[in-house]
């Protein structure tokens, strides 16, 4: 299988008490359904800028229009989406709001199907959890923003 580039922005999104919204993901692939959490986000479109990108995700995934910062962090990762083997590249941006702003909406059916809850994580939480959390340096990352 071919390997394709993508280019991907997303936000590490904190609210009052320094916790980070990490959507859970549910994506049925060849092999079976993989589950996961990660930041809100996904993959560029054409030659958008990254940070507009991030902008745009935040908007179609959980409604919210806010001032981001950054890029922060990038992490790259090899995985299978939609039938295709990606070498995803991913920028992160900085952005805060209130735990009660976030609405999960997604833009089409396949992500509603998809991203299937919100749920607010503190970095020990991150650090400790058996559950597959993305990027895989997180916890690391969410305690060196909290600490700057």
């Amino acid at each position: 299988m071919t390997v394709r580039q993508r280019q991907a922005a997303r936000v590490i999104l904190f609210d009052e008490r320094n916790r980070v919204l990490l959507i859970r993901f549910s994506i049925t692939r060849r092999d079976g359904t993989v589950v996961f959490w990660a930041t809100p986000g996904g993959g560029l479109e054409g030659d958008e800028d990254p940070l507009d990108g991030a902008k745009r995700e935040l908007m179609e995934e959980l409604g919210l229009d806010l001032p981001l910062t950054g890029p922060i962090h990038k992490a790259t990762a090899v995985f299978e989406h939609e039938g295709a083997l990606l070498e995803n590249t991913d920028t992160f941006f900085l952005g805060r709001c209130a735990a009660s702003a976030p609405r999960l909406d997604g833009v089409d059916d396949a992500e509603r199907k998809a991203m299937q809850t919100l749920r607010w994580w503190d970095a020990d939480e991150i650090a400790d959890s058996a559950e597959p959390i993305f990027p895989a340096d997180l916890a690391e990352v969410v305690r060196r923003v909290a600490r700057a």
